[in-house]
């Protein structure tokens, strides 16, 4: 039962074959843009949060110094 597996007749086009490149391409693109994406949204919340308590900091000044007076 040992049949040796000859290797497939023929060769290679000699162009490549553009479907499978363009569909490489496109997932490659796919995956860089979900990734910039995932990057954006995390600085946006970063952001957000720097700004929620720079705000928070000036109201707080704003109390602390009416409560001096």
């Amino acid at each position: 039962m040992n049949v040796p597996i000859s290797p497939p007749a023929g060769s290679p086009p000699d162009f490549p074959n553009l479907f499978v490149t363009f569909w490489s391409v496109i997932n490659i693109f796919i995956i860089i843009a979900i990734v910039v994406l995932v990057f954006r949204y995390f600085k946006k919340q970063s952001d957000d949060k720097k700004r929620m308590f720079d705000k928070l900091d000036s109201i707080i000044s704003l109390l602390q110094s009416k409560q001096k007076d």
